[in-house]
């Protein structure tokens, strides 16, 4: 399908529940670029104006040999409604992407540990992958507030991956917050860098538990966005400079950051 703007098309190849109002979907896209964990893409599936823009979905899995791109995406409002009601297999879809710049340090020998929360997980299963791929080690944290809101404990060995879990209601894995188990792994075993992706409140505690031993972290923002390549400046987020807080556009400088100059005290309703 060509969009108004000739990006490029593609086809919905599969779409399969994981878990509650999350949803995985394979699509056929042969003129994916090869991405690197941590980009996006932007994704339209109809030709009308309701909804009228583009929705941000990070990469979970890319195989530009055969021409497949994986999303993982959650019911969060009408316009992630609207693609699972109206997404059947052979549905084309207007893609934008890969967007964004991705995590750094992809070939760092050290322990990295990844934290993820809820549908934040998504980039996090394209770099569990990558580092798996090249051999290099790496731990894994999930957390989520119940078991139905996660993938299972199946549907990662299916990609040969086993990451730790803790769910607020324990219903899987350890009773607790994700940031609970961070700090114990900071504290045992020290990793050489952190990247996380969730809900803003733990990735500022993330970043705040990082500054306190002392060890590098990257977060990957999630936030609204319009154009998805920097021309709207509607999904800017604060960043440090020195003295002064400026701001960054998290479709084209992020969505990674460097999470030690995430200025989260200027999030409304955060207490960092």
């Amino acid at each position: 399908m060509e969009s108004r703007n000739n990006s490029p098309g593609g086809r919905l190849k599969e779409m399969v529940a994981v878990a509650r109002n999350c949803y995985r979907l394979i699509i056929e896209y042969p003129w994916l670029a090869p991405p690197q964990p941590g980009q996006f893409v932007q994704l339209r599936w109809h030709r009308g104006t309701d909804p009228l823009l583009r929705r941000p979905f990070s990469i979970h899995r890319a195989d530009c040999r055969r021409g497949e791109l994986w999303l993982l995406i959650q019911v969060a409002g009408r316009g992630t409604a609207d693609l699972v009601e109206r997404g059947t297999p052979g549905m084309e879809l207007d893609i934008l992407g890969p967007l964004g710049r991705s995590f750094p340090h992809l070939e760092e020998e050290g322990l990295a540990l990844l934290l993820g929360g809820g549908v934040g997980l998504a980039p996090l299963l394209f770099l569990a992958e990558e580092r798996r791929r090249r051999g290099l080690p790496f731990r894994w944290l999930i957390g989520g507030a119940g078991a139905d809101l996660l993938p299972p404990p199946e549907y990662f060995l299916s990609l040969g991956l086993s990451p730790q879990f803790v769910t607020e209601d324990g219903s899987l894995g350890e009773k607790g917050l994700a940031t609970d188990l961070l700090q114990r792994f900071l504290e045992e075993e020290r990793p050489s860098r952190v990247h996380a992706c969730g809900p803003v409140p733990m990735l500022a505690t993330a970043a705040k538990l990082c500054r306190q031993f002392r060890v590098p972290c990257h977060l990957s923002l999630e936030s609204f966005m319009a154009c998805g390549v920097g021309a709207c400046q509607g999904c800017v987020v604060p960043i440090r400079h020195g003295e002064k807080v400026e701001y960054r556009r998290v479709c084209l400088e992020g969505p990674v950051f460097d999470g030690e100059v995430v200025d989260f005290e200027q999030w409304p309703g955060i207490d960092p």
